[in-house]
């Protein structure tokens, strides 16, 4: 009777087990994945540049960084000790970055703009001036040794749902002498979205996450639309699937 107990038992934890580590191992291995063919593409970058190139963006890698990076947008992989990572640069200067994938999209626009003057007093008149701005645009993986989502399906609330962070900092430079002035509306805002809509979006940090997320919400979407947003993740899922495409036609061919 022990024996017929056992043997009742054990064949559905055995297979629950098997199904367990089958997922694990897929699991790893599309992390992998998505990380060898990267980096396989940036060790034999001249055998693939000339197709990318002709898909309308200049390519170059970033090698594993020892030092602080120039660009601010790349900071990330210098305090990750993140490289090598290929990058795209499309005909308007958004840098699409590459390291597990699609990682993140970096955009630097510059434009003048009337802007009001900080600090300002109740007792005088609002003070514009015509100022050359900048808006840096960061939208990166919260996690970056994790495959990009192309749908998000985690629960909402759930820190899972929002996977993906949104970063703008915004400065102002006179144009008379080129000094940086402070102005209203200027600073660094940051928050995350989900990926779906880059709509849903929350913080968890801070004396006030609820008001800290409002906030930052409310200025970067006075710069950019949650369409925007979405149209530029939805870029990078596609010329992740482009390169991976390329990998394996490559791969095809060497193996004839």
């Amino acid at each position: 009777m022990k024996k017929s107990a056992y043997r009742k038992w054990i064949f559905p934890v055995l297979v629950v087990f098997l199904l367990v580590v089958t997922f694990i191992i897929r699991k790893y291995k599309k992390y992998e994945t998505e990380y060898s063919i990267i980096q396989a593409v940036i060790e034999k970058l001249p055998d693939y540049q000339n197709e990318i190139e002709s898909w309308g963006y200049q390519v170059s890698v970033l090698s594993k960084m020892t030092g602080e990076p120039e660009h601010a947008g790349l900071m990330r992989y210098y305090l990750e000790s993140a490289g090598p990572v290929l990058i795209l640069e499309d005909q308007d200067g958004g840098m699409y970055c590459f390291y597990y994938g699609f990682d993140q999209y970096i955009s630097e626009e510059t434009y003048t703009e009337n802007m009001q003057l900080f600090p300002i007093s109740q007792y005088d008149e609002k003070e514009y001036e015509d100022v050359l701005k900048t808006v840096l645009l960061q939208i990166c993986k919260r996690n970056i040794k994790q495959e990009p989502l192309f749908e998000n399906t985690a629960d909402a609330g759930s820190k899972d749902r929002y996977d993906v962070s949104v970063l703008i900092e915004i400065t102002a430079e006179s144009l008379e002498d080129g000094n940086e002035v402070s102005v209203i509306g200027g600073g660094f805002f940051e928050t995350n979205y989900c990926s779906n809509n880059f709509e849903e979006c929350r913080l968890w940090n801070g004396i006030d996450p609820a008001s800290a997320n409002s906030y930052s919400d409310q200025n970067i979407k006075q710069e950019y639309s949650a369409a925007q947003l979405l149209e530029y993740y939805r870029q990078g899922l596609e010329l992740q699937s482009r390169l991976v495409e390329l990998y394996h036609e490559r791969q095809g061919e060497d193996g004839r």
